[in-house]
C-alpha cells in the first residue's frame, strides 16, 4: 500500500532523487582519496642513535635500561629490540584496539623518566608511531650533474623540501642521501706542544665562546625594550677568530689550528644509476586526495626542471598505481556490467524500456553510495573500492530482478500501477534477505584481530552501503520510472497465470531430476566431495602474481665494509647489469630518513632496478654473477613491494628458536650456538648462526695510565680524536646545527696509533700505543632481545610438530642454554582459530536471516546447501587455470556465493508463495518458470561482464583475473544448482 501511494507521486520521488544526486556530486569532490584507509597500527618504535658506540656497549648502557623501562607500558603485547654498532631499534607491539595516541604519550613519558640514567652525550631516543598512510606515496630522486656537495644538501633541504611541503596535500617530506656538514679543527700539534696546549683546552675555548647570555628589559621613557646579549659563534670565520688567553699571551684559534667546513663522514648514501644523489620521500595528508596531490606535484616537478637545469629529477616507487587500477576496475565493472545488462535485457524483453532503466539505476545507486561514504567517514581507497566493485554486480542483479518481475505482472494483465507495486513488493523481501545474507559474510570480518580486521572495516561497510542503496533505488525509483514508461491501457487479468500450465524443455528436465532424485542428489554431493583434491593442490598467497616494473636486490655483503667499498661493489653490480634495466636507485648503508623504522646497516645495500618487464633469465643471471664475484654475500631478490606487500607480507620464519644462557643475562657465545645449529643440520633442517663480524677491541691499560700520571678520560678522548669521533661542540648557524670535531689526516688504524702522542699532567709526552692494547675479535652483527632479555634467534624454514619438544630436550641435556619459541606458525594458528569462529558466526547469521525470511527452521538449509556447490565450481576453475587461493579469488567466491544465494532465496520464496494455492510439483514448476529468466539474466550478465578480463593484459587484468575465474566457474555450476538442485532439495525436504 505504501509503495502504491509513492508511485502516485512521481514528481516528488524524482526531485528527491535529483537532490540526492546533486549532494552526491558535491560530496564526491571532497571525499579523501588514499591508497589505504587511515588506520593506526598498534606498533611504536623507539630509535636510538649513538654513532661510534659498539653494539654490546649500546645494549648494556642504553637499550637494556630502556627495554626494562618500557615493559611497564600499558597493554604491551610484545617488545623486541635489535642493536647494532651505532644504532638500535626497539619495537613495541600492542593489542589491536589500543589507543595509539595515548600510548605514544606514555612511551615518551617512560623515556623521560629514565633519561637521567642514560649517557649524557646520547641524543634523546626518537619515538615513532606507525600508520598505513605513513608509507611514502612516491620517492623523488634529485641527481646533481656535478658533485653532491654541502651546498646541494642545504638547497634540497631548505628549498626543494619546503616547496613540496607547501602543497596542501603533503604532510611531510623525508630526506636521505644528503651530505652533512662538519667543522673540522686541524690542530698544529707541534705548536700546541710548545705552548703546552691539549684537546681539553680546545674544548674549553669553544664552549666559553659559544654562550647565549640571555636578555634584559630596559625602559626608555614610555617605551620598553628587550636587549639580548649574544656571544655565539655562527660562521667558520667566527670560529677562526676566537680569542683566548694562554700563559700571558692573547691568541686566536686560527693561530694554533686550521678550520675547515667539510663533509661529515657518512654512514650511508643514496645512488641513482650509480651516481650520488638525494632522495625525498613524500608522505600524504590523511584526508587529502591522492590524485590531486599527484597532479599538483607533477606541475611543481615541471617547475623544478625548468628552474634548476643543473639537477635531474626522477619519480619512483609510485604507490598510487594500485589505487588507479582499482578505480579503473570499478569503471570497467560499471561499463561492462551496464552494457551487457542492457544487451541481455533487450534480447530477453525485445524492448528499450528495461535497458534504459538499468542505465539509470546503476549510476544513481553508485552516487547515493558515495554520498553515504561521506556520512560514514569512509575514504575512497583500494579496500572500499573493492567493496564497491562487489556491490556493482549486485546492484545490476537487483535492478534486473525487479524489472523482470514487474514485467511478468504486466504480462498477466495487471494495470501499470498495480503491476509495478505488486511486482516490486513480491521480490523486495527476498532481495532484502539476500542483501542481509551477503552482509552476514562480510561484517564479521571486522572482528578479525590484527591489521586485516581494521582494514576490512571499509570493505564491509562499503558493500553494505552499496547493497542498501541499490535496494532503495530498486524499491522506489525503478517502479516509479517503469510506471511512467508503461502505457496506460488496462488488459484483462488472467484467472490463472499461464505459467502454471506451461510445459517446456526446462520443466521436463526438472521432472527427470525429480524422478531420479537420489541419483542426482549423489551427483551433487559427489561434486562437492571430489573438489577437496584440487583444493589441496592450489597454492596459497596474499595476492596473485602481478607484473612488477621493478626488482629489489637486498644485499648483505657479510663483511665489515667501509661505505666507499660498499658503493664500489654496488657500481660494479650495476655496470654488469646496466643493459637490462631503465634506471636504478640504491640505498647504501644507513639512511637519514626520520620516519623509517629500519635505517639499514653499513654492510648492506638495497638496489631497485626499474624495467618494463622482468625476463625469465634475468634473475638467474644476477644470482650467477653474485655466486662468482661475491660468494659469501647474502642475496634476496624479489619484485618491488607494493603497498599491500609492505603491510600484509610477513617476513617471519615459520618457527624461530630464541636461545638464551641459563641463569645469566649474557649472550651465548658463537661456539655454543654453532653446536645447536649442527644438531638441527644433522636432522636435515637448514638454519644458520646469525651473521658475525670482525672488530677491534681496544683496552686502556689502567695501571700504566696511573703510573705515568695520565687520566683514563684523557686517553679515551685522545682515542676518540684519532678516529674522527671527538666532538668539541656545535656551531649554531641560521639554519642548522653543525658539529665541531677534532679531525685527523691519517686513515690507517695502526698508523694513527703509532704516530699519536699524549701528554700527562706534568706536560710530559708519551707514545699513545704504550697505554692501550689492541686485538681482533668476532662478535654478532646484531644483538636481539625480547621480554626475557638478549637472545640468539635461529630461523627454522620448515615447521615440524615434534621439533619444539626435541629442541627442549636437546638443550636441557647437552647445553647450558634454554629456548623460547615464536614464528609465523603461531600467528597462523591464531588466525585459523579466529577465522573458524568468524565462519561459525557468519553461518549462524545466515541461518537466522533465512529462518526469519521463510518462517521455517528447515528451509534455510535448502539455500545454504547451494553455496558449497558453487564453491566447488569456483575451486575447480581456479585449479584448471593454474590460479591460487588469494584475497582476490576469495572475494570472487564471496561475490559468486551472494549471487547464487540470491537466486536460491528468490526461487524458494516463490515456491512457498505458490504452494499456498497449488500442489508441490505445480509450485516447483511454476517457481522455476517465474524465476528462469532472472536467474539466467543475472548469471549471463555477470559472466559476460567478466569475460573480457580473461583476455586482457596489464596490471588491472592480472589483479582481477582470479576473481573472474572464481565467479565464472562458480556461477556456471551455481546456476545449474539453482535451476535443478533447489527443486530437488525442496521436494526432498517437503516430501
Amino acid at each position: 500500500m505504501t509503495l502504491t501511494l509513492l508511485l502516485q507521486r512521481p514528481i516528488a520521488i524524482l526531485t528527491s532523487v535529483v537532490g540526492l544526486l546533486v549532494l552526491g556530486f558535491v560530496v564526491v569532490r571532497s571525499l579523501p582519496i588514499s591508497s589505504l584507509p587511515e588506520t593506526a597500527i598498534p606498533k611504536i618504535s623507539v630509535q636510538v642513535n649513538a654513532p661510534n658506540v659498539a653494539a654490546q656497549a649500546l645494549e648494556n648502557t642504553v637499550v637494556r635500561p630502556l627495554r626494562n623501562q618500557l615493559l611497564q607500558v600499558n597493554q604491551l603485547k610484545d617488545i623486541q629490540s635489535q642493536t647494532q654498532d651505532g644504532s638500535a631499534t626497539i619495537e613495541l607491539d600492542f593489542e589491536y584496539g589500543t589507543n595509539v595516541d595515548l600510548t605514544y604519550i606514555e612511551v615518551n613519558e617512560k623515556i623521560d623518566q629514565i633519561s637521567n640514567l642514560l649517557p649524557r652525550e646520547l641524543e634523546r631516543p626518537q619515538v615513532l608511531k606507525a600508520s598505513v598512510t605513513d608509507i611514502p606515496v612516491f620517492y623523488l630522486s634529485v641527481v646533481p650533474k656535478r658533485e653532491n656537495n654541502l651546498e646541494l644538501a642545504t638547497f634540497v633541504r631548505s628549498v626543494l623540501k619546503r616547496r613540496i611541503e607547501q602543497l596542501p596535500q603533503v604532510a611531510f617530506v623525508d630526506v636521505s642521501g644528503y651530505a652533512a656538514a662538519e667543522l673540522g679543527i686541524y690542530p698544529n700539534w707541534r705548536l700546541m706542544q710548545s705552548l703546552n696546549l691539549q684537546e681539553e683546552n680546545l674544548k674549553r675555548i669553544l664552549q666559553s665562546n659559544n654562550l647565549n647570555l640571555g636578555s634584559v628589559l630596559i625602559q626608555d621613557g614610555q617605551y620598553q625594550y628587550n636587549i639580548r646579549f649574544l656571544s655565539e659563534v655562527r660562521t667558520k670565520e667566527d670560529v677562526e677568530n676566537i680569542y683566548f688567553r694562554h700563559e700571558g699571551q692573547v691568541l686566536q684559534l686560527k693561530d694554533i689550528a686550521a678550520v675547515r667546513l667539510q663533509k661529515k663522514a657518512a654512514r650511508g648514501s643514496y645512488l641513482f644509476n650509480g651516481r650520488e644523489a638525494i632522495v625525498l620521500a613524500v608522505r600524504k595528508q590523511a584526508d587529502a586526495q591522492l590524485f590531486a596531490l599527484k597532479k599538483e606535484f607533477e606541475t611543481l616537478l615541471t617547475a623544478f626542471e625548468n628552474d634548476y637545469p643543473d639537477l635531474e629529477f626522477q619519480v619512483s616507487n609510485d604507490q598510487s598505481e594500485l589505487l588507479a587500477v582499482s578505480i579503473d576496475n570499478l569503471r570497467t565493472s560499471l561499463l561492462y556490467g551496464a552494457c551487457f545488462a542492457i544487451v541481455v535485457m533487450f534480447l530477453f524483453f525485445r524492448s528499450w524500456k528495461a535497458p534504459l532503466l538499468i542505465a539509470v539505476a546503476i549510476p544513481v545507486s553508485l552516487m547515493i553510495t558515495l554520498l553515504l561514504f561521506y556520512f560514514f567517514e569512509i575514504s575512497i581507497n583500494i579496500i572500499s573500492l573493492s567493496g564497491l566493485i562487489l556491490g556493482v554486480g549486485l546492484m545490476i542483479d537487483n535492478a534486473i530482478i525487479v524489472i523482470e518481475n514487474v514485467q511478468q505482472y504486466r504480462q498477466m494483465g495487471y494495470e501499470r500501477t498495480a503491476a509495478c507495486a505488486k511486482g516490486t513488493n513480491e521480490v523486495i523481501r527476498p532481495l532484502l534477505s539476500s542483501a542481509l545474507t551477503t552482509c552476514s559474510v562480510f561484517l564479521p570480518l571486522i572482528f578479525l584481530s590484527g591489521l586485516a580486521g581494521t582494514l576490512f572495516y571499509d570493505q564491509a561497510v562499503s558493500i553494505t552501503i552499496a547493497l542498501f542503496a541499490s535496494l532503495l533505488v530498486a524499491y522506489i525509483l525503478l517502479p516509479t520510472l517503469f510506471r511512467l514508461l508503461l502505457k496506460k491501457e488496462k488488459t484483462e487479468q488472467q484467472a490463472q497465470p499461464s505459467y502454471i500450465t506451461v510445459s517446456n524443455f526446462y520443466t521436463r528436465s526438472v521432472d527427470i531430476v525429480l524422478r531420479y532424485r537420489w541419483i542426482f542428489l549423489l551427483v551433487f554431493i559427489g561434486l562437492v566431495g571430489v573438489i577437496y583434491f584440487p583444493f589441496q593442490q592450489l597454492s596459497q598467497e596474499t595476492f596473485p602474481p602481478l607484473t612488477r616494473k621493478a626488482l629489489s636486490l637486498e644485499i648483505d655483503w657479510n663483511e665489515s665494509l667501509a661505505l666507499e667499498e660498499n658503493e664500489r661493489r654496488v657500481r660494479q653490480v650495476l655496470k654488469n647489469l646496466e643493459s637490462n634495466f631503465d634506471f636504478s636507485t640504491t640505498f647504501v648503508g644507513e639512511q637519514q630518513f626520520l620516519l623509517e623504522n629500519e635505517s639499514g646497516k653499513g654492510n648492506q645495500a638495497n638496489i631497485l632496478l626499474f624495467l618494463d618487464q622482468i625476463e625469465d633469465e634475468f634473475i638467474p643471471k644476477i644470482q650467477t654473477y653474485f655466486a662468482q664475484q661475491f660468494p659469501y654475500t647474502q642475496l634476496k631478490i624479489e619484485p618491488l613491494k607494493n603497498i599491500f606487500d609492505q603491510i600484509f607480507s610477513s617476513q617471519t620464519a615459520p618457527l624461530i628458536i630464541h636461545l638464551q644462557k641459563n641463569n645469566t643475562a649474557e649472550l651465548p657465545n658463537p661456539s655454543e650456538v654453532q653446536t645447536v645449529v649442527d644438531f638441527y643440520q644433522q636432522q636435515g633442517i637448514a638454519t644458520n648462526i646469525p651473521l658475525l663480524k670482525e672488530q677491534y677491541e681496544i683496552a686502556i691499560l689502567r695501571e700504566k695510565v696511573l703510573l705515568y700520571n695520565l687520566s683514563y678520560e684523557a686517553v679515551f678522548q685522545k682515542l676518540q680524536s684519532l678516529f674522527d669521533t671527538y666532538e668539541l661542540g656545535t656551531l649554531k648557524t641560521s639554519s642548522d646545527y653543525i658539529p665541531i670535531a677534532v679531525a685527523t689526516q691519517s686513515t690507517a688504524l695502526y698508523e694513527r696509533m703509532t704516530n699519536a702522542q699524549i701528554y700527562n699532567t706534568k706536560g710530559q709526552e708519551f707514545p699513545l700505543q704504550q697505554f692501550v692494547e689492541v686485538k681482533k675479535t668476532q662478535a654478532y652483527q646484531q644483538i636481539y632481545a625480547g621480554k626475557t632479555g638478549v637472545n640468539i634467534p635461529l630461523a627454522i624454514p620448515v615447521f615440524q610438530e615434534n621439533l619444539i619438544k626435541e629442541s627442549k630436550n636437546y638443550l636441557r641435556e647437552n647445553t647450558n642454554l634454554s629456548a623460547s619459541f615464536s614464528g609465523q606458525v603461531f600467528e597462523d594458528q591464531q588466525n585459523v582459530r579466529e577465522l573458524s569462529v568468524i565462519l561459525g558466526i557468519s553461518l549462524l547469521l545466515l541461518y537466522l536471516i533465512l529462518a526469519a525470511q521463510f518462517e521455517s527452521l528447515l528451509q534455510p538449509f535448502i539455500v545454504m546447501l547451494t553455496v558449497p556447490i558453487g564453491l566447488a565450481g569456483a575451486v575447480a576453475t581456479l585449479w584448471f587455470f593454474n590460479q591460487s587461493i588469494n584475497l582476490i579469488s576469495i572475494i570472487g567466491m564471496i561475490v559468486m556465493s551472494g549471487i547464487v544465494v540470491n537466486d536460491a532465496i528468490l526461487k524458494v520464496d516463490m515456491m512457498n508463495r505458490l504452494r499456498k494455492k497449488y500442489d508441490l510439483i505445480t509450485a516447483i514448476h511454476g517457481a522455476g518458470i517465474r524465476r528462469l529468466k532472472p536467474i539466467l539474466m543475472t548469471s549471463i550478465t555477470t559472466i559476460l561482464a567478466l569475460m573480457p578480463i580473461l583476455f586482457a593484459s596489464g596490471l588491472g587484468a592480472e589483479l582481477q583475473r582470479p576473481l573472474a575465474y572464481a565467479v565464472i566457474g562458480g556461477l556456471v555450476v551455481g546456476t545449474i544448482s539453482s535451476l535443478y538442485f533447489i527443486p530437488l532439495i525442496y521436494k526432498t525436504f517437503h516430501k
